[in-house]
């Protein structure tokens, strides 16, 4: 007694020879659970009303996000479950085959059907009647849930504050076979998914709760980011709910999305928070003063006493211990100003670091801060600054320039040829020099010869 997935199209065509009856599932939308299969006649009409029993030979579709499930004594026979388009298809019920329980990878949520095998006459044939029902594996939108008063640590204002929401929640049959046993348990009637939402919203409610404080520590901006941790709702509340829901019911909630609301005692002391929160950072605080005092000044000049009265007015309150937003500016650009002299004395230090390590590795940086290894810079085109070194004259004084400024004499160039480092002798000629020097003998080697 099993199903046997037929090859695609075969219905079409061999319908009146071959297959001795027909059913599929029609107007399985978001607010039925559960549809009782529809029989198709061989006029082409479909019979919703009776006749729902199917027999050996029988045919029947199942498409995407839907599951059918043959009835046997209120009990699941036989179940085909398909999540996806492998699954999907034309399946044949033959009486003289076991059970396929074809669960397209739901195996873990289905229980196992160990008694099947007792339920086989010795005949292989059933005497009992059969019915074929179809369960909506599609996502379940659009139903309300809400919690009320709820602790919740505000971990960006870092205080404790009392929250209600509103919202909705998403749920689908993950387990098709608990959900018919445990809540239809009649293969003629429609089950309409209202007939349960209301239990489900009351058993909802406590554990959304408990759930919305165990999140708390996730909100970084505090309990507006509650917004987004749909999932991590719907995970703490499938935990807790796990036993009577997914185990009993065959029901997983998808996500919830709930919209927090501060209790009326906690709406101004959040807003005083919030503020005190701008207020710690100094420009924030300084631009708020500034336009309070503006505003000040602006209702000083309509006193009806005068004017002059008005600014009085304001200079004894300042003299009190009133803000200065004068002063503070002040001190806000001084500030400022020892911020960038930092930022630039921090450049300097980089740039003297950049400029060693650049002559250590043969480049030059231009006062345009680019470093370059030719001879002009490839930003600015400035050319490459000469090498400014000492040298010493034969008079012993020390120079930097091209003469000696103690007694003019040229700066001596150096050129290449070779000297004798054991008796000193030493030629420019490096067209032919000698290996070996001509006075010693000695070995000599290729230097710099100032002239």
């Amino acid at each position: 007694m099993g199903l046997i997935k037929m090859v695609k199209g075969a219905v079409g065509s061999t319908f009146r020879d071959a297959v001795k009856d027909y059913f599929r599932c029609d107007g399985m939308s978001n607010d039925y659970l559960c549809i009782p299969a529809a029989k198709v006649m061989r006029d082409g009409t479909v019979n919703n009303a009776s006749d729902r029993i199917i027999t050996n030979g029988s045919v029947f579709d199942v498409t995407v996000n839907q599951a059918a499930l043959l009835i046997e004594n209120g009990k699941v026979h036989d179940f085909v479950i398909a999540t996806d388009e492998s699954v999907t298809g034309q399946y044949k019920y033959d009486s003289s085959v076991e059970p396929s329980v074809l669960g397209g990878g739901l195996k873990d949520f289905v229980p196992t059907f160990q008694t099947m095998a007792k339920r086989f006459t010795a005949g292989g044939q059933s005497t009992n009647t059969m019915y074929l029902v179809y369960i909506n594996l599609k996502e379940i939108t659009q139903n309300p849930v809400g919690f009320g008063r709820t602790a919740f640590m505000d971990k960006y204002l870092g205080t404790r504050l009392m929250l209600s929401g509103f919202g909705y929640y998403t749920f689908k049959i993950a387990n098709p076979v608990a959900f018919y046993e445990n809540l239809v348990m009649d293969p003629n009637r429609k089950y309409d998914k209202e007939e349960i939402l209301a239990q489900l919203k009351q058993e909802l409610q406590p554990q959304l709760m408990a759930a919305v404080g165990r999140i708390s520590p996730l909100c970084e901006n505090g309990y507006q980011d509650i917004y987004v941790h749909q999932k991590e709702l719907a995970d703490a509340a499938n935990e807790a709910l796990k036993e009577e829901w997914l185990n009993k019911r065959g029901i997983l909630i998808e996500s919830i999305a709930v919209t927090p609301q501060l209790s009326d005692e906690d709406k101004e002391r959040v807003m005083q928070l919030e503020n005190a929160k701008t207020l710690s950072n100094s420009q924030m605080a300084m631009g708020t003063l500034v336009g309070a005092q503006a505003e000040a000044m602006k209702s000083a000049a309509k006193n009806e006493g005068g004017a002059m009265n008005g600014f009085i007015g304001m200079g004894m309150a300042m003299n009190a211990g009133g803000f200065n937003t004068g002063a503070l500016l002040q001190q806000q650009m001084a500030n400022e100003a020892a911020m960038k002299q930092q930022q630039s004395s921090g450049m300097m230090g980089a740039v003297q670091a950049d400029s060693s390590s650049a002559a250590q590795a043969g480049q030059w940086i231009c006062s345009c801060g680019t470093k370059n290894g030719g001879k002009f810079c490839v930003n600015c085109g400035s050319p490459k600054p000469e090498e400014q070194t000492e040298w010493v004259c034969s008079c012993g004084a020390k120079n930097s320039g091209k003469f000696c400024m103690n007694c003019g004499a040229k700066k001596p160039e150096r050129i290449k040829g070779y000297r004798c480092d054991k008796c000193g002798w030493e030629t420019t000629d490096i067209t032919n020099p000698p290996k070996f020097c001509p006075q010693c003998g000695d070995k000599i080697e290729e230097v710099d010869i100032l002239r």
